[in-house]
């Protein structure tokens, strides 16, 4: 049941604070409505207007007050010309009301009581509404004779059953939009923060000496910013440290390495002379991918607007010198900020795997999308098994795990290489497989920056 509930709520932080108000307030305004017309005495759920007593009242005293049966006549008849609710008493007007309740009990009691002695009180049946919806009328008789009738003030009856529900219906609805906008906008301030937050982990980068910091907002959430560029500064520098690190103990692989291959020379057996020169050609080739596995994907601050189609072209065209069939197919001009050096040898890396796999590679430019660059290399080989494809991208992975270390292959440096100058441009590498047969390898990567 609770896993449901917190399904049904919204996933932002300030949509979820705005539900949870606003269902608070619509609970307690059902509960309310509902212990009152549980437990609310019927007569007080009408609530009946008992504002033309204090007339009756002042109409009795003025009556009294005056000294001449035509003075009388005249405040009667000017009262009810004054009030279309008040009528003179004729005589045998009315039926008494039978069967009062409590409320109409409580009525003629204050009647009587405010009247005293200025004259006699009597309820009247009311033909003209429903007892239910309105009191009854009253009968004022005074001491010569006349007196005067007074019909209800108009009620507005309470809504009941289908208008009942719709009145609910659209009070709650009012209510929880307004409480809804409101707690919205109150709640963005706690929220916004979160936002920016969100933002700055989603561009860290641990190339790029960012810092977090939020003006405004709680307590808990600029400390967490603080938490976070800590964390950050942190990253930044165990990468820098092994990255020095492993760059060092590389270079410093090459000056043994060439005595190993000078000394070889004093060696008169020259098959054992030509195999332990390939295993050295071996290691520096190896030593030489880490260095350049360390050295690519570091944001080197050259990104430039950049001739993609020319950068391209001249790739395919070293290949097509040394005999091999690259072709590329796109647009002519098309410009994007990048870094022109490390997009050639991530391009070069890519279409030096499509000629070693395939029998020819096809490089191409998808330029349509307003904010976003990509450079295609397709290839006619065997391509990659999809349980692979996420295992090429670490370093020293090798997907043709039946091949032998020989001059020909890799060591699983190439594709981890190319996605780290990707995200060196905030982009991405992506492999997919060609229809027909073969790899599709996609490099993907935002125009502007």
């Amino acid at each position: 049941m609770k896993r449901f509930l917190l399904r049904l709520l919204p996933a932002r932080a300030a949509a979820q604070i705005a539900v949870i108000v606003v269902g608070s307030l619509i609970l307690a305004n059902l509960v309310t409505v509902a212990v009152l017309l549980t437990f609310l005495p019927a007569e007080l759920r009408r609530v009946p207007r008992f504002s033309y007593v204090t007339e009756l009242v002042s109409l009795a005293q003025l009556h009294n007050a005056a000294a001449t049966p035509e003075l009388k006549a005249a405040i009667i008849e000017a009262a009810t010309r004054a009030n279309p609710r008040l009528s003179r008493l004729e005589p045998g007007q009315g039926t008494p009301l039978r069967d009062p309740n409590r409320h109409d009990e409580a009525l003629l009691e204050l009647l009587e009581q405010d009247l005293s002695g200025l004259g006699q009180a009597q309820l009247l049946e009311n033909d003209s509404q429903s007892r239910r919806e309105l009191p009854p009328a009253v009968a004022l008789r005074f001491a010569d004779g006349t007196g005067l009738v007074v019909e209800p003030p108009a009620m507005t009856p309470p809504p009941r059953g289908t208008a009942f529900i719709f009145y609910l219906i659209t009070t709650l609805a009012s209510l929880a939009m307004l409480i809804g906008l409101l707690s919205l906008w109150a709640t963005r301030a706690v929220v916004s923060p979160l936002s920016q937050l969100a933002a700055a982990a989603d561009r860290f980068d641990p190339d790029r000496d960012e810092a977090v910091s939020l003006e405004h907002g709680p307590v808990e959430v600029k400390r967490l910013a603080a938490a976070f560029g800590a964390m950050a500064a942190r990253i930044r520098r165990l990468v820098d440290e092994r990255t020095r690190m492993l760059a060092a103990v590389s270079h410093d692989l090459r000056t043994p390495i060439t005595r190993l291959r000078l000394r070889t020379e004093e060696i008169g057996d020259d098959d054992k002379r030509r195999a332990i020169l390939a295993d050295l050609a071996l290691m520096e080739r190896m030593v030489s991918g880490a260095l350049s596995y360390l050295r690519e994907g570091r944001a080197s601050g050259s990104m430039v607007a950049t001739d993609v189609p020319a950068l391209l072209q001249t790739v395919c065209d070293d290949f097509a010198d040394l005999g091999h069939i690259v072709v590329y197919e796109g647009p002519i001009r098309a410009s994007a900020l990048c870094d022109a050096d490390q997009m050639t040898r991530a391009v070069t890396n890519l279409v030096d795997n499509a000629i070693k796999f395939g029998g020819k590679a096809v490089v191409r430019l998808d330029d349509d999308e307003a904010e976003t660059v990509a450079i295609v290399v397709e290839d006619d080989g065997p391509g990659i098994a999809p349980e692979h494809r996420e295992k090429v991208f670490e370093p020293f992975y090798r997907a043709d795990l039946a091949r032998t270390l020989r001059e020909s292959s890799g060591f699983g440096l190439g594709l981890a290489i190319v996605r780290a100058i990707a995200e060196a441009h905030r982009g991405g590498l992506t492999l997919s497989e060609r229809a027909g047969g073969g790899l599709v390898a996609r490099i993907a990567w935002p125009r502007h920056w």
